[in-house]
């Protein structure tokens, strides 16, 4: 049974919603935390733990990912963005593309907080993770965290391809691009993919399962959305909750948890502001206009959105080269063979995402001074102002696909490999709000995709 009330409560149960709900309840025992997830329970689901399979859980009528329509934009051709999120218990870490990747160490400075400096957060980035591969830098990495770090158990012959070509463009391949320092080199990519088990590994199964399977005084609440926080005064001493998919008017009733001590949102980017202006917090010209009482102004919530948009460029291989497009399309003696295999040993196709390759890369002069000529030459500006003095931030980002994971009914026959690209700091800034206290109404979403002239060059030249 779950508890009506408890010590804390995590709204939302993504890749840090996870962490933070394991490591509180495993910090005391006696401790008792809620996790409350919109999505479904992902424990032991195989389209979550069979990497190769990931590219399913991003198509539009997917189980586990839910899609934000932003508005029309001018920036897009009048066209809208459609933007994927999790919905499922460890969130993006259950469904992404499994790419581990560090941030700058610069990125971390920049928020001049004690205790969120670098040289603070390597003793945690250490204690999440184990890296499963040699290692030159053991100082920064981990070896005993629940988060596993491996090449998957194959690799694609393109990344040899990728990472010879790349070195001839004066990008040099590096042993450890993720070491928080090198903006600009190539590596062979590691992924969050158990190298023992050939599973994702991901922070549901590394922190929740482990713990509740061991302990007590972890209460896990899914297929649950987050109507509001409950505040009494300045203190918030609940949430209300209702059923994310009700399957009947009778149904569509709400429940209140408390919480004797904490509450933390972790709803991620979109859900996160969403919750808290249902709860009053928030612009309250914007709150009054939707129906909402104001209790804490706080205009900031729902502005600032960012995010990576990406550019994907597909060509065609040629015959022989080695690719996942048979098992995509849906060849029933290839999908026999990838599955048999990972059944097996956990190796082959399937315990990889087939990314084994990837860039982060900075303008040399030369080409900065070539972007000042192009029609939008506003990308100098943006360098001068947050990159030309933290060598540490890379400018762009491309890997390597070994494939076509999109529809093949679109595409000829045969295999094929993609490059995508996007804005490891993009400019561009959109919002998000809601329109109603109802907490099934899509929000008043705008990605801002493309809408800073200082993202036009940069896209162009990478």
């Amino acid at each position: 049974m779950v508890p009506d009330e408890v010590d804390i409560i995590v709204c939302g149960g993504g890749s840090c919603g996870c962490v933070v709900a394991g490591r509180l309840a495993n910090l005391d025992h006696n401790l008792q935390v809620m996790l409350i997830e919109a999505g479904e329970n992902n424990l032991n689901n195989p389209w979550v733990y069979r990497p190769g399979i990931y590219p399913k859980n991003m198509k539009l009528d997917s189980k586990t990912a839910s899609f934000y329509y932003s508005r029309p934009s001018e920036w897009l051709g009048g066209r809208r963005a459609v933007v994927p999120c999790a919905h499922i218990l460890g969130g993006g870490s259950s469904i992404n593309f499994m790419m581990y990747t560090r941030a700058s160490a610069s990125d971390y400075d920049d928020f001049q907080a004690k205790g969120w400096t670098t040289k603070e957060l390597i003793p945690l980035m250490r204690k999440h993770e184990t890296y499963q591969r040699a290692c030159n830098n053991r100082e920064i990495h981990g070896f005993e965290g629940p988060i596993k770090v491996s090449f998957g158990n194959y690799t694609y012959p393109v990344m040899q391809d990728f990472l010879r070509a790349v070195e001839s463009q004066g990008i040099p391949f590096t042993d450890d691009l993720q070491d928080l320092k090198t903006a600009h080199g190539a590596e062979h990519w590691l992924k969050w993919i158990n190298r023992d088990t050939g599973r994702r590994s991901d922070s549901a199964h590394g922190y929740i399962h482990s713990t509740r399977a061991v302990h007590a005084n972890l209460h896990l609440v899914v297929n649950t959305k987050v109507k509001r926080i409950v505040l009494e005064g300045d203190r918030a001493v609940g949430v209300e909750t209702v059923p994310t998919k009700p399957l009947s008017h009778d149904q569509n009733h709400s429940k209140v948890y408390r919480a004797r001590k904490q509450i933390v949102v972790s709803g991620g980017t979109l859900s996160s502001p969403l919750m808290l202006q249902r709860s009053g917090i928030g612009d309250p010209e914007k709150l009054r206009k939707v129906g909402v009482k104001p209790l804490v102004d706080l205009p900031g919530v729902g502005l600032n959105f960012q995010d990576h948009y990406l550019h994907f460029s597909t060509f065609r291989a040629k015959p022989g080269t080695e690719s996942f497009d048979e098992f995509v399309r849906g060849n029933e003696k290839v999908q026999e063979k990838v599955f048999n295999q990972w059944e097996i040993n956990g190796t082959g196709p399937l315990a990889t995402n087939g990314i084994d390759a990837g860039v982060k890369i900075r303008p040399t002069e030369e080409e900065l001074n070539q972007m000042d000529s192009w029609p939008f030459p506003e990308f100098r500006s943006g360098w001068n102002d947050y990159f030309k003095d933290k060598p540490d931030k890379p400018v762009m980002h491309y890997s390597v696909i070994a494939g076509w994971f999109g529809d093949h009914m679109l595409m000829p026959p045969g295999n094929f490999f993609t490059m995508f690209h996007f804005l490891e700091y993009p400019f561009s800034r959109g919002s998000t709000h809601i329109v109603s206290p109802n907490p099934y109404e899509a929000p008043d979403f705008d990605a801002g995709f493309m809408n800073d002239k200082r993202d036009m060059a940069p896209m162009v030249w990478a």
